[in-house]
């Protein structure tokens, strides 16, 4: 496999054929006109998605197979957008990530976690892949935690970094079966029910508040409860 970056220009050598060699290249079975051809060598000037493929080489009119690579044109990975939250505090927190733009080749993902001194391990979820919990080490802690992802490519690399405190990411999911109905003979109350999300696992040492506000459609102006 032949990495390359997306405008670059790409030299191929037919194996160990001599440069001045009478030879074939084909692109993804499809014959490749000579004017891209020096001697033996391939040559493809500023190469966009579109070339990747498989390429390969024959010797002159025997047809015999000399040289076979897969070109995989792309980017290198910029800056990832990581993100940490803990929604099922104080058991502890995820961080999750993505590629603001693709690039098109495989990249790899590398995740370190830091609390004051200590290394922890991020557990890595099968679904959605991109994505890591974190058991708390002790609640209310006041020692910062660091988080460094790494991308890396054949290309280039890349990371991002971020540092908070414990209390600063904990942001619970919406509550659950939100209900509204209306109240027997009294046409202007609704009674609304809900209940707190199931990923909140303690809602008696850290109690919820629910902040609902409402509007008739034929109004623009929020009423607040």
């Amino acid at each position: 496999i032949q990495y390359e970056r997306v405008g670059a220009d790409v030299t191929m050598k037919c194996g160990s054929m001599d440069w001045d060699a009478a030879v074939t290249w084909t692109a993804n079975g499809t014959d490749i006109d000579e004017s891209h051809l020096n001697g033996s060598y391939l040559i493809l000037k500023n190469v966009d998605l579109s070339q990747s493929g498989q390429y390969s080489c024959y010797e002159g009119s025997s047809w015999h197979l000399k040289y076979q690579t897969s070109l995989k044109v792309g980017t290198p990975p910029k800056e990832p957008v990581l993100m940490c939250r803990s929604n099922n505090y104080p058991k502890g927190f995820y961080c999750s990530w993505h590629l603001p733009t693709p690039t098109y080749i495989p990249n790899s993902f590398n995740i370190s976690v830091i609390h004051g001194t200590k290394d922890m391990v991020c557990e890595k979820d099968a679904i959605p892949k991109n994505r890591c919990h974190i058991r708390y080490l002790q609640l209310f802690s006041t020692v910062k935690y660091k988080v460094t992802l790494t991308v890396t490519n054949p290309l280039g690399k890349n990371f991002t970094t971020l540092t908070f405190d414990e209390f600063a990411i904990v942001k619970p999911d919406p509550p659950e079966s939100v209900v509204a109905k209306p109240v027997p003979n009294n046409p202007r109350r609704l009674e609304v029910s809900w209940q707190n999300p199931s990923s909140w696992p303690d809602p008696e040492s850290f109690p919820l508040k629910f902040f609902l506000r409402y509007r008739p459609l034929i109004l623009d102006q929020w009423q607040h409860v």
